[in-house]
């Protein structure tokens, strides 16, 4: 009997995928625990607009995050700091101020997102990761240089 998971069945499949399975274990145990829906009819035709509809969506957000990385590969933001001496900064330049520096840019990017291991505390150049899709992980350069 072929079903549609509502949920993830271990050792069967993920929500959402079409699966064949036994008439009795879709009968007595997926069914009445609304963990799959019988694959025919109306349910079958909305599972397909469904998968349409999900790769869609992905294929407007690769587009979206090809864009960005683009923009954020161009991208160099110089970033003036309070210098003591010797050239010690006083604090330091996190993925939350490069992410606002990124926001007033237009380019919207979730400090998460950011792949700093620890903040920026020397003057000079970096090139800082950031994710912005899977496998696309475009650098942005930060200048950091001495503010007045």
């Amino acid at each position: 009997m072929k079903v549609i998971l509502t949920g993830d069945v271990e050792k069967i499949g993920k929500s959402g995928e079409l699966k064949d399975v036994a008439e009795g274990f879709a009968r007595n145990y997926l069914i009445p625990r609304k963990l799959a829906v019988p694959a025919a009819g109306g349910a079958y035709r909305a599972w397909q607009h469904d998968i349409a509809s999900r790769e869609e969506k992905r294929r407007r957000e690769r587009e979206e995050a090809e864009v960005a990385a683009n923009r954020i590969n161009s991208t160099t933001l110089t970033m003036g700091v309070k210098v003591g001496e010797g050239g010690k900064l006083y604090g330091s330049i996190t993925a939350k101020e490069i992410s606002d520096a990124l926001g007033r840019r237009g380019i919207v990017v979730d400090r998460h997102k950011i792949e700093l291991d620890e903040p920026l505390k020397a003057l000079g150049t970096y090139k800082v990761a950031v994710k912005v899709y899977a496998g696309m992980t475009p650098e942005v350069t930060v200048v950091v240089e001495p503010k007045g």
